[in-house]
């Protein structure tokens, strides 16, 4: 039987252009989508912990960092060679195996003084490691202290080495881990089986030949591996990341792209909002014909009206810009799918149980203020008390603790055929509505350019994205539905929408 040939599938590139696991190769587990390498994490049970390379690693191979931003990187990897092959030579190698700040504390007061000694020989790795004496708390301080040259700690090339390897995956990083790899492996801590000994040769080579696109991946796992079955010692990179806090200001991050303005001129004016609502004004009239209850008729054009209220608020001065933005069009998008999805079932039954809910609503509202609870003073109490009775009495009125098609709004866009409008405009801004951190992170916080406060976050109030023209797109997708009940309405804020 001829073998069947595999499939040479290809990963769909992302728009984005990150290499990150697609929403499809999460696993639905509940309401939960987990993403590989935390599913492969789980079916550990615990037996494999996490490290962090900013938090934890980094400031363990500060003094490698400090090198590699003090020269060029051929400079760089050349001093690190030069360390490899003393811990080779070494009559007690294997006592040499761990390059962190603290590893290197650990040894033997002559073998550490030793190691020091030679890693500060050159000139240009005596200048740079001079910031070792910015941190008091520094394991073997005394030892780096002595071997160093009493020169002005350079604060601006602490702040380029650490910032160039913050994310765990650049190449200053990298080569700041294969240093740490590397005298693993020379010292014989580390072994690898037989059938590894390409991948360790290609170790070896690096950077300057093999396929170094393989090559890095492997020694940033094996890096990362070494503190994966117990945790490390915390103390040095606790105490250094504190320092850096404690002893440098917060800086501005230079923004590459622009920042938003609070003077941005949209596409939809007010002016043009106002005459629309005059126009479907004397459409209703056209329209309605019977004081009857009509609660289509009064659903559809109170839908409209309503965004269009909203809509005209965002315009103003900073609204479109601003957290109210986000609620505004987070409002109308749930209108629009409320209103397609009643009118492709255009049931009266639906009709009127849609009615009723908001009715019921109200109901409920006044029955809480007429028993125990103070109204608030933006509720006119008596305004809910005549919606809750106006089309029946209100004993009659069943009140729905649930939603008024017993569908949350994501099945209601599905049925809707508005799932890609759903997926585009509902999740973030429903953060925004219930104030969650990811919102709150947008819109409150700014990231600090200063490499030695791990990018942390400062408060600032920031301006965001404008949110009118897509609130004025999904009106005028709302005004089309409009049309298709009540013809004919022709005006729009913006070009004819498509559904």
């Amino acid at each position: 039987m001829a073998k069947r040939k595999k499939k040479n599938r290809k990963r769909k590139t992302s728009k984005s252009g990150r290499n990150r696991t697609p929403i499809s190769g999460h696993k639905h587990i509940g309401g939960q989508l987990r993403p590989p390498f935390a599913t492969a994490m789980d079916a550990m049970d615990g037996k494999i912990q996490l490290s962090s390379w900013m938090n934890d690693r980094l400031p363990e191979m500060l003094w490698a960092a400090l090198i590699i931003a003090s020269v060029d990187r051929d400079h760089a990897l050349g001093q690190f060679r030069r360390i490899l092959n003393f811990i080779k030579e070494h009559e007690q190698k294997e006592l040499f195996h761990d390059l962190t700040h603290t590893g290197i504390s650990e040894l033997d007061k002559t073998l550490r003084t030793e190691l020091i000694r030679f890693i500060v020989e050159p000139p240009e790795a005596s200048l740079a490691l001079c910031a070792l004496r910015l941190f008091d708390d520094l394991p073997g301080r005394e030892e780096w202290d002595q071997e160093l040259p009493l020169l002005k700690p350079n604060v601006d090339l602490l702040m380029d080495a650490v910032g160039n390897t913050l994310w765990h995956q650049t190449q200053e990083a990298t080569d700041c881990r294969w240093v740490r790899v590397m005298a693993k492996i020379i010292s014989g801590k580390m072994l690898f089986p037989k059938k590894m000994k390409e991948i360790v040769n290609e170790c070896f080579k690096y950077p300057n030949e093999g396929d170094q696109n393989s090559v890095q991946p492997i020694i940033r796992a094996a890096e990362m591996a070494f503190d994966a079955s117990k945790p490390p010692d915390l103390t040095w990179p606790k105490a250094f990341w504190e320092a850096a806090w404690a002893n440098t200001p917060c800086i501005v991050l230079q923004q590459r792209h622009s920042q938003p303005s609070i003077d941005k001129t949209v596409t939809v004016t007010r002016q043009a909002i106002s005459e629309l609502c005059d126009r479907l004004e004397e459409h209703w009239v056209q329209t309605h014909l019977t004081t009857a209850i009509d609660p289509k008729h009064d659903a559809i054009f109170g839908m409209a009206f309503y965004c269009l209220r909203i809509l005209d608020e965002m315009i103003g001065i900073g609204i479109g810009t601003s957290i109210l933005g986000r609620l505004g069009l987070r409002t109308i998008l749930e209108v629009r799918i409320n209103l397609k999805y009643l009118l492709i079932k255009d049931s009266d039954t639906l009709w009127k149980k849609w009615r009723e809910y908001g009715a019921g609503q109200a109901k409920l509202n006044a029955l809480k203020f007429d028993d125990s609870i103070d109204p608030p003073k933006h509720i006119d109490v008596e305004s809910i008390e005549h919606i809750a009775g106006e089309d029946m009495w209100e004993e009659y009125l069943t009140v729905n603790l649930a939603s008024w098609s017993d569908l949350d709004l994501r099945r209601l866009s599905e049925r809707s055929g508005l799932k890609d409008t759903y997926d585009k405009h509902y999740s973030w801004t429903s953060g925004y509505s219930h104030g969650m951190w990811g919102p709150i992170r947008e819109s409150c916080y700014q990231t600090c350019g200063n490499p030695l406060h791990r990018l942390h976050r400062y408060p600032e109030r920031r301006i965001l994205q404008d949110t009118v023209d897509d609130a004025a797109m999904l009106v005028d997708e709302i005004i089309q539905h409009l049309d298709e009940a009540y013809p004919t309405f022709e005006w729009h804020l913006l070009a004819k929408a498509n559904t």
